[in-house]
């Protein structure tokens, strides 16, 4: 609730920023590059306090929750995933100790269980240095599987479809709108597309709430900033 924060504290990146999320809901937000959307994420996931205001969740305040229970709390897909030169079961598990069964939903929820099972050797396949063998949009799917097998009661997605391609992208749509109502998601988006169905978008310009509602209400904000993003989107494609 009216959060400020600025690397340089005599420069704010964001304003008296309010946001109320509904636990299970998917809340997208976008805005142009430096509108304060990256920042706004990196205070969510503590990586730094903010200098006026506070961030609660579930009316803890975030600095009194302790690590392993955030840890256990939220799930992150970022934009680049890092994938080991290990197995894929190895690659979602990231050494929890889970069970095969587990793995397996994780996938299946991400949309990645038929790739995996298609390789020589299914979640036993070595994927290479780096995720080699892997295109883009698999190495992504293993992120969402990766994120969704800790069970996180938030999920958070960095610019996760920026660089995948549409056929993943809508593998990725279909993983989030099976989460609805269980997990609140909450998906920083380049790709507007990726949150067109999210029950609110939150437009951050000069760090600061400019528009916020659905697709459709902001679509109909006559020469609004998210009208202006998505069309010029839509041309680019």
């Amino acid at each position: 609730a009216d959060v400020t924060f600025g690397y340089d504290p005599a420069r704010p990146v964001l304003h008296d920023l309010h946001l109320a999320i509904p636990a299970g809901s998917f809340i997208g937000i976008v805005g142009h590059t430096g509108s304060g959307k990256s920042t706004l994420l990196a205070l969510l996931l503590r990586f730094y306090a903010p200098q006026a205001g506070h961030i609660d969740i579930d009316g803890l305040p975030l600095p009194t929750i302790d690590d392993e229970h955030f840890r256990a709390a939220v799930g992150l897909v970022p934009q680049e995933p890092f994938l080991l030169a290990a197995s894929a079961r190895e690659n979602i598990d990231m050494g929890r100790g889970l069970a095969d069964a587990d793995i397996v939903e994780a996938a299946r929820a991400a949309r990645a269980h038929d790739f995996i099972v298609a390789l020589e050797a299914g979640y036993a396949t070595p994927l290479g240095e780096g995720g080699a063998r892997l295109s883009s949009g698999q190495k992504q799917l293993i992120a969402v599987a990766r994120a969704l097998a800790g069970r996180p009661r938030i999920l958070f997605l960095d610019e996760a479809t920026s660089r995948i391609d549409s056929g993943t992208e809508q593998l990725v749509q279909a993983a989030l709108a099976e989460l609805h109502g269980r997990t609140t998601v909450i998906a920083i988006a380049h790709r507007l597309s990726t949150i067109r169905s999210a029950d609110r978008i939150v437009v951050l310009n000069h760090g600061r709430i400019a528009e916020e509602g659905t697709h459709d209400s902001l679509m109909a904000i006559p020469d609004g900033i998210y009208q202006r993003l998505y069309l010029l989107q839509q041309i680019g494609e």
